[in-house]
């Protein structure tokens, strides 16, 4: 386009969209805690590595498989799958893709150092990796694995050549961080933002962007003053009570979805009482055993709360109540699992029965930049608690210092974003007992164990026939659901606000990825 300077100022608005259309800044909600794509299994870090790394199986919006670096797969038997891969791909540097780099990945993803929750549940099933012909990848399993593509749709492709020497330290500096996705590491500011930069030899459909920095911003006020002042572009989980305001405001552009994300509590589940005075007798006296540890109890504290109160008055319709891990509609929803009202009353009766007529004291933990509205939340869950006779007092820490110590916490927030888009989520790395070995409760730090849930989630996992599937999972569902093994709140919905004249398609993942922010009509 060329423009002379006596034309009108349309011209100059042409230019201008032109020179916008080059960068883009996203007012993130949560923090990125590494780059290295392996270490932490948490939204913001692979929102990240998404942008640049790639995975064998992708995901769409609403969470179809499509065709990443495999552009088809097939089952070969029962404990094996054949992958055939994308010509042609190479790495940030110019090397080229090779089945090796995929071999190395898998087997690297199983075990990051000092990981706070990584990715081994994936994996639990990967034998054998080899290279049966050019081009083509076979996966040998332990055991029938018919959700292995769905699984491999988490897990980043590295590359040996720059990581395998290479630790977090070096993702994080940049020097390992080479990938295969559609943006180059820039600069990676602990806290502060991510700046990315354009991969112009990508395999897939070019993205919009030049530049792409990620601020992160965990205050929702200062995000949706940010895009209303026009300091970011895009921003995602705007606070349920500026919607309103988002949704009026005339250069801006809301986009909402449902969600798969639950947001739950996790009870401590050891014998012995948590330490730091977490969890003591009703007078305040320190107690040997640990009360959490009891069903009656757990069950106590669910049934002591309003769900539907808590979604309609602080998320604000935000979020939908729920007492299972998946929402309406997805596999292995339990369609005869209905939400419970609030029952005070019986919930005081199970205590009086698991020996706590006088209830006990408890501290609830909460993160306070991680998950909209969770403090207030917390707050109104210690006061249903409170009410009865489980006094509870709210603690709440901003999620770098929070995910360090989850761990040790009495009653702890998490959320999940079911990335199998089942159960097997949950139940593999949320409950299944804790066992590096065979890859399963890398998620789980609430000390749960139940071998009938973990017997009946392999039985579930390793049934090919979907029906039979469905079944297994929504049986382990209520296994885990009646032993009040966490205790689920509701699903969140996903939400983004934009700059009018940019469009994002909501994902389900509620994963916010700059290659697919797009300008209105192109």
């Amino acid at each position: 386009m060329i423009c002379r300077a006596s034309i009108s100022a349309a011209c100059f608005l042409l230019l201008s969209t032109a020179l916008q259309a080059e960068s883009l800044t996203i007012g993130m909600a949560g923090a990125v805690t590494s780059v290295d794509p392996h270490f932490h299994n948490a939204s913001p870090n692979n929102s990240l590595a998404m942008q640049i790394f790639d995975r064998l199986v992708e995901r769409s919006a609403s969470g179809q498989l499509q065709p990443g670096l495999a552009e088809s797969w097939a089952p070969a038997g029962e404990t094996a799958w054949e992958f055939h891969l994308r010509s042609g791909v190479r790495w940030h540097d110019g090397t080229p893709l090779l089945a090796d780099d995929i071999a190395f990945s898998l087997q690297r993803a199983r075990n990051v150092p000092n990981s706070p929750g990584g990715f081994g549940g994936f994996l639990r099933n990967v034998g054998k990796v080899t290279a049966i012909a050019p081009g083509i990848l076979r996966i040998e399993t332990l055991a029938p694995s018919p959700g292995l593509p769905g699984d491999l749709a988490n897990v980043a492709i590295v590359s040996r050549h720059a990581g395998e020497a290479a630790g977090t330290a070096d993702y994080n500096s940049g020097a390992a961080a080479i990938g295969t996705g559609a943006f180059r590491l820039g600069r990676f500011s602990p806290g502060e933002r991510v700046v990315l930069e354009r991969n112009p030899n990508w395999w897939g459909d070019r993205p919009v962007w030049d530049t792409v920095t990620y601020r992160m911003m965990p205050n929702a006020a200062s995000r949706t003053a940010a895009i209303l002042s026009r300091d970011v572009d895009m921003i995602e989980m705007p606070a349920a009570a500026d919607l309103p305001r988002l949704r009026a405001a005339p250069g801006v552009t809301v986009a909402s979805g449902a969600g798969l994300r639950v947001i739950y509590l996790a009870p401590a589940h050891a014998a012995a009482a948590p330490g730091d005075n977490l969890v003591t007798a009703a007078d305040g006296s320190p107690m040997r055993e640990n009360p959490l540890a009891k069903r009656e109890v757990r069950q106590a504290l669910s049934l002591a709360i309003n769900r539907a109160a808590v979604t309609e008055r602080i998320m604000e319709g935000t979020a939908t109540p729920t007492v299972q891990f998946l929402p309406a509609g997805t596999f292995s929803y339990d369609k005869a699992m209905p939400v419970p009202e609030a029952a005070p009353d019986k919930a005081r009766a199970l205590l009086r029965q698991a020996g706590y007529p006088d209830g006990f004291r408890l501290t609830l933990h909460v993160p306070s930049d991680r998950y909209p509205n969770a403090p207030a939340v917390g707050q109104a869950v210690a006061q249903m608690w409170t009410r009865i006779g489980v006094r509870t007092s709210l603690v709440s820490l901003p999620w770098s210092a929070y995910s360090a110590q989850r761990e040790h916490f009495a009653v702890g927030m998490l959320g999940l974003g079911n990335a199998t888009f089942d159960a097997t989520s949950m139940l593999v790395n949320g409950l299944g007992t804790v066992d590096a070995a065979k890859g399963t409760g890398a998620l789980n730090d609430s000390g749960y164990s139940n071998p009938a849930l973990d017997a009946l989630t392999a039985r579930a996992t390793a049934t090919f026939d979907d029906a039979a599937r469905e079944a297994l999972l929504v049986e382990a569902t209520r296994l885990a659901v009646t032993d009040a093994a966490i205790i689920p709140l509701y699903h969140q919905s996903n939400t983004w606000a934009m700059r009018k004249g940019l469009s994002y398609v909501p994902r389900v993942d509620e994963r916010t990825l700059a290659k697919d922010v797009r300008i209105s009509g192109r």
